[in-house]
């Protein structure tokens, strides 16, 4: 099911004939009584072709016929994709629809542990001459929450405050230690610029999560905006901690809370300084521990267009050189492997060796083209035979290997700079890094890989596949170094020692399709990152030399497999907000 975003989900999909009961399995941590089943019912042929028009007519039509032509299969997948997902653009009418009114006497109870629950010290703080005329909506917004202990600060113009909660005012120069003054060293100090809207749910969802993370000193949620017109518009819904991204693209934003031991370092700055939401971001990533994300949207901004500019890349590479040696499985296809070797060649520096398996080729001109390698004193081919077996061709190859990265690339891809290999290494060899991956490209010039996302299409797939070369990813996200839960073996970089630890490639049980996905998620459970990089950039003709067709049954076996062992990975990735499908391969809304 979609995640209850703004307090209601709904599901619609298909169920086999037949059923009689369905069982509805919650997350650990949550409890029966945080959830309400409100209906469930059987659609109709008609209502299920309401729904698909509405959400794509174009495809509803394609369903229409596919239905008529007999093509059960393809319009079923069809359909799960249209049912499945809601564009971005449609945000608006979808956090309508996600909306539900507050039950005070029910779900949105207050809580017996509440009277020992943290402090929240508000400070609303303005901005420019025009904050002092905002805050009004933001009080108001804080006046609606239905957690009850909290007090208020008012920073920086004369801002009024006729309520009756616990206030006080201090000046934008005065030390920010003021600010947080009385509080426990657990309890919470929560900004907010004057003119931002706290969701009325916001302290409470706030004091639940941050009562289960007491090792977190920093938390922050998802936000969105709303426009001149009273239009939500523009969600920003954050990856959980993924501070290779923040530090090249801050991305934390404005809905974000400390506890006061994290803030005692800074006590002496002046108030109005602490408040910037640039010495935030510098907070965020200084942090060296863990780091909470609020998986709510718990702000909303007056919007205002993007601020452009590149952001600034903090993340260092690596202080020495580290060779690197290349690993290509091929067999036949001459023409596609020797624009391969074309590309290695211009590749600088040329501190790498190579290594091609080559799995019992019989074209003469692949045989002509191996035989000119063999010549090169950097290049070598190991002849192994046997059925395709890429996994187990990787692995033979590594241990040959004499470089301490190991670079795996396949025969049809084509490096498009003499650097690729250079910034893939210099986060391979990091020691909290695993594996790395680079920006693929179809021929066409047409977006094929900036990461995977565990669970799309029911796996593991690329996101926003087909996209064109200057599409900048969700929340800029392709365009900056930043973690991704798998990247493709089609070009992937490892240093030999983490891939000797965990084993290699399973090439038993992931001969052909998912090991990459599978090596990524073994890497992850030894505490090693797997980060994707824009800064390697590759063509990729993406299954040129075996086929795309018939996938499904010819790699039934290894998804089987991938669905026994990763069942609760691909529930839930952490580089990827649950608000999102799973079913479009375009970034989109869950449903």
């Amino acid at each position: 099911m979609p995640a209850a975003f703004f307090g209601a989900g709904e599901w619609v999909g298909l169920i086999p004939e037949g059923t009689r009961r369905v069982s509805i399995v919650l997350p650990a941590g949550y409890a029966v009584t945080d959830f309400n089943l409100a209906s469930c019912e059987v659609l109709s042929l008609r209502e299920v072709f309401r729904l698909a028009w509405n959400g794509s007519a174009g495809k509803a039509l394609l369903v229409a016929g596919l239905a008529a032509i007999g093509r059960r299969g393809e319009m079923n997948s069809t359909l799960e994709e249209i049912l499945g997902a809601t564009s971005l653009e449609r945000y608006h009418d979808w956090r309508a629809l996600k909306g539900r009114e507050p039950d005070l006497a029910g779900l949105d109870a207050r809580r017996d542990s509440w009277r020992e629950g943290p402090h929240i010290r508000v400070i609303v703080h303005a901005v420019g001459e025009k904050g002092a005329e905002a805050p009004d909506e933001t009080i108001a917004s804080l006046h609606r929450q239905s957690y009850p202990n909290w007090s208020l600060a008012l920073v920086g113009t004369d801002m009024t405050y006729n309520g009756d909660r616990q206030a006080f005012r201090v000046e934008g120069g005065a030390r920010a230690g003021l600010l947080w003054e009385g509080l426990e060293a657990s309890d919470i100090v929560m900004p907010v610029l004057a003119g931002d809207v706290v969701a009325d749910y916001a302290m409470a969802a706030l004091v639940e999560f941050a009562s289960g993370r007491s090792d977190c000193p920093m938390f922050y949620a998802d936000e969105d905006s709303i426009d001149t017109g009273r239009r939500y518009v523009a969600p920003e819904l954050k990856p959980d901690w993924s501070p290779i991204f923040h530090r090249a693209r801050p991305y934390v934003g404005r809905a974000v809370y400390f506890r006061r031991q994290a803030l005692e370092a800074h006590a002496e700055v002046p108030s109005a300084t602490l408040l910037r939401p640039s010495t935030w971001n510098a907070l965020f990533a200084g942090q060296v521990g863990p780091v909470g994300h609020v998986r709510r949207l718990l702000l909303t901004k007056p919007w205002k267009p993007a601020e452009s500019g590149a952001p600034a890349i903090l993340a260092k590479p690596a202080t020495e050189r580290a060779t690197a040696t290349l690993i290509v499985p091929t067999r036949d296809r001459a023409d596609l492997l020797a624009a391969c070797l074309s590309s290695l060649e211009k590749t600088r520096p040329r501190d790498f060796d190579l290594v091609i398996v080559d799995n019992g080729s019989k074209e003469p001109a692949t045989r002509e083209l191996l035989d000119r390698t063999r010549m090169h004193s950097w290049a070598r081919v190991l002849d192994v035979a046997g059925p395709f077996n890429f996994s187990a061709l990787c692995n033979r190859a590594a241990e040959h290997a004499e470089g301490r990265v190991l670079v795996f690339l396949n025969n049809d891809t084509v490096a498009m700079q003499p650097d690729w290999l250079a910034n893939l290494v210099n986060w391979a060899v990091r020691p909290d890094v695993g594996a790395v991956g680079a920006k693929l490209f179809y021929p066409s010039g047409r977006l094929q890989h900036a990461g995977l996302v565990l669970g799309l299409g029911g796996y593991a797939a690329h996101i926003d596949i087909g996209e064109g070369a200057t599409h900048r990813g969700y929340l800029d996200r392709f365009t900056v170094p930043h973690e991704v839960s798998a990247v493709t073996g089609a070009c992937l970089a490892v240093e030999k020692g983490k891939f000797d630890a965990i084993g290699g490639f399973d090439a038993k049980r992931y001969p052909i399709e998912l090991g990459d996905v599978d090596l990524c998620l073994r890497l992850r459970q030894r505490g090693w990152t797997t980060v994707f990089t824009p800064d390697a950039v590759l063509t990729h003709h993406e299954s040129a030399t075996r086929g795309r067709s018939n996938v499904a049954r010819r790699y039934a076996k290894e998804r089987r497999h991938f669905l026994e062992t990763w069942k609760d990975a691909i529930l839930d990735d952490p580089c990827f907000h649950p608000a999102l499908s799973l079913t479009a391969r375009r970034t989109s809304l869950d449903r």
